[in-house]
């Protein structure tokens, strides 16, 4: 598994949304789904993983549960036949940089050769070129949003983070996860976390008996008004 400094929290992804709402500055982002809907989205990021994936991916086929893999491109490219399993199992495929590095230390350029070498490793792999972005960490500032958007893509950030990637114990994943869910939840999972890979079948059932919806969170995205 990648190695981590930090991730934005929740609440920091929120207070970073209002403080750009109140300086009118406008990010084409998703950090939760409507919440007028039922549904919730599970997405994992930093794989494809030998040890991991192909486990997550089985599970979720077994649950007849569609979720979205954000990987990083120098971990598709070893394992190109991964990401093949992830796009034939019906999973959702997006770009989490080739390097995962912080994008906010890098310059407009170097933003937009990690985020394009990732998107071409993917297209080369899959034949089809992704559009959902999601910075390492979370860390973003507006340059890193605007040269993802002028690339094609919406960037994609989340409503709940269990902080899997620290493997806690099962009991304070499964509490995290439990405790905050709601409508149009964005949950952060990781690629590589054996913990996660045990507690998703009771994830998935809970989610289920809670009568929420699991869609890839594509879906989420704001469809343009019709003309």
């Amino acid at each position: 598994m990648l190695t981590h400094e930090a991730y934005k929290s929740p609440a920091d992804l929120l207070a970073q949304d209002i403080a750009e709402q109140r300086q009118n500055i406008a990010l084409r982002k998703l950090i939760r789904g409507d919440t007028k809907r039922r549904w919730i989205a599970l997405t994992f990021d930093d794989g494809p993983h030998p040890n991991y994936t192909p486990k997550i991916v089985a599970i979720l086929r077994q649950h007849n549960v569609r979720a979205t893999f954000f990987v990083v491109g120098k971990m598709a490219e070893k394992y190109p036949n991964l990401v093949r399993l992830l796009q034939a199992s019906g999973m959702e495929i997006g770009n989490h940089t080739y390097d995962h590095v912080n994008l906010t230390k890098l310059n407009e350029g170097a933003i937009a050769a990690e985020i394009e070498r990732c998107g071409e490793v993917i297209r080369r792999i899959t034949g089809s070129q992704p559009t959902l972005f999601r910075p390492p960490g979370g860390d973003y500032n507006p340059t890193v949003a605007r040269v993802a958007e002028r690339l094609g893509y919406w960037m994609v950030l989340w409503t709940d983070d269990p902080g899997d990637y620290a493997q806690p114990p099962e009991s304070v994943l499964r509490r995290r996860l439990f405790t905050n869910i709601s409508n149009g939840g964005v949950i952060l999972l990781h690629d590589g976390v054996s913990e996660t890979v045990n507690l998703l079948p009771q994830l998935i059932e809970n989610l289920h008996k809670e009568g929420y919806e699991i869609v890839p969170v594509g879906e989420m995205i704001p469809k343009p008004p019709t003309p």
